[in-house]
């Protein structure tokens, strides 16, 4: 069988994850790393040594990439910053390349919707990073789903507690920015952090295995704590789907304790609850039946390669994850801003910025995961609530045939 040659755009950051997946992978035989850009060989000089002596070809630039890997290279992994995922992707398509792109996969509607159109007219594909569509866990919620042993999925809600400290954003330019150069970014949670998990909840709310829901309405809240960066750093959000699913979400970077990602899938039979850690999830039907599985040692990371490659070598009809499928996703992103309509600040006496033991430079709101936990049990936005000062009313977004966002008008 031959092998699929994989390019990856980039040595740092999140590259570096795409680099050392792809090395496990190879021992497989259907992946191999043929070619890797790096613009600046002086600073990743060791880098570079290393990638040369396994054989794998170093281009300066994208654009030296496009025009002399072809022979070498079927699939061009993409992890890139976020304002230049549709225009790099859509230039590799167009230069004859599949692409596999980092989440998310675009900052607007309408720069999606050009990769949807870009697949059509060169028949390439792009496959989106969303690495928990592909996981173990997630599939089978959905096939249990549609095989009707939940019922009807009546709502489903998640809430993540990540800290994000000042080197998480000044890991690079765009971090923690709403417009970088002119660009929308919009860098808060909800958009990149825990996109994983409101995508996971379009995703499941879909009509079959290949499809996420389509939305009817989004009402959002966007708050900042961080007094050093634009983007939001808590959220919450109240969607529901064409047919009836509620989808609730609540994040923020500046809880007072780390807690990965929870999610609650309620039908008429039952309910699901889903960990992030481990993936440990637990069915629990109205008739007393119970089922527990795990993510069976799959490493999701590395199934959007495998799954990427046996789409290239015709193993598989479908991709996972596509622009098609994540449509959804960042028509929510969307229409959560301009719901919102700007991001709150919280009011800087309100907070904690300190140096913790760790050396890393923090900053907490306290009292905001006691907030967030009610918020998510009473399935109500942070304003419903009605407990704090800060917290700002918003209005429903209609999402039905939504294919503009344009904040600046």
């Amino acid at each position: 069988m031959k092998e699929v040659g994989f390019a990856v755009v980039g040595v740092r950051n999140f590259a570096d994850s795409y680099l050392n997946n792809i090395a496990e992978l190879e021992e497989e035989g259907e992946i191999k790393l043929t070619a890797v850009v790096v613009k600046d060989q002086i600073k990743n000089a060791k880098k570079v040594r290393d990638l040369r002596g396994r054989g794998i070809a170093i281009y300066n630039s994208y654009e030296t990439l496009l025009k002399e890997a072809k022979a070498s290279v079927d699939i061009i992994g993409l992890p890139i910053s976020i304002p230049t995922h549709s225009r790099l992707a859509i230039k590799g398509m167009q230069a004859g390349y599949n692409i596999l792109l980092e989440k998310p996969p675009a900052p607007t509607i309408q720069e999606l919707d050009a990769m949807i159109k870009t697949e059509k007219e060169t028949g390439k594909f792009v496959s989106i990073g969303f690495q928990f569509i592909h996981s173990t866990t997630i599939r089978k919620i959905k096939h249990f789903i549609l095989d009707g042993k939940l019922g009807e999925v009546k709502e489903i809600a998640a809430k993540g507690f990540w800290p994000r400290f000042k080197s998480y954003y000044d890991r690079n330019d765009w971090a923690g920015k709403s417009v970088y150069q002119g660009q929308l970014v919009l860098d808060g949670p909800i958009h990149n952090a825990f996109a994983h998990y409101l995508n996971n909840m379009i995703f499941l709310a879909g009509s079959d295995l290949n499809s996420s829901a389509q939305l009817k309405q989004i009402r959002a809240e966007l708050y900042r704590a961080h007094s050093y960066i634009e983007a939001d750093d808590t959220s919450c959000l109240a969607a529901e789907t064409t047919t009836g699913t509620k989808i609730y979400f609540y994040v923020t970077h500046v809880p007072e304790k780390t807690r990965h990602p929870y999610m609650e899938i309620i039908g008429t039979k039952g309910k699901i609850k889903w960990h992030m850690e481990n993936e440990v999830t637990k069915i629990e039907l109205n008739n007393g039946q119970i089922n527990e599985f795990d993510c069976e040692d799959l490493n999701p990371h590395q199934e959007v390669f495998r799954v990427a490659a046996a789409k290239q070598l015709g193993l598989i009809e479908n991709l996972y994850c596509t622009p098609e499928n994540t449509r959804s996703f960042t028509i929510a992103i969307n229409g959560a801003y301009d719901s919102a309509k700007k991001i709150k600040v919280i009011p800087h006496q309100l907070i904690k910025e300190f140096t913790n033991d760790q050396g890393e430079y923090q900053t907490v709101l306290p009292g905001i995961d006691s907030l967030i936990d009610k918020a998510f049990e009473a399935r109500k936005l942070l304003s419903d609530l009605n407990e704090v000062d800060w917290a700002a009313q918003s209005e429903w977004i209609n999402l039905e045939n939504y294919n503009i966002f344009n904040p600046f008008i």
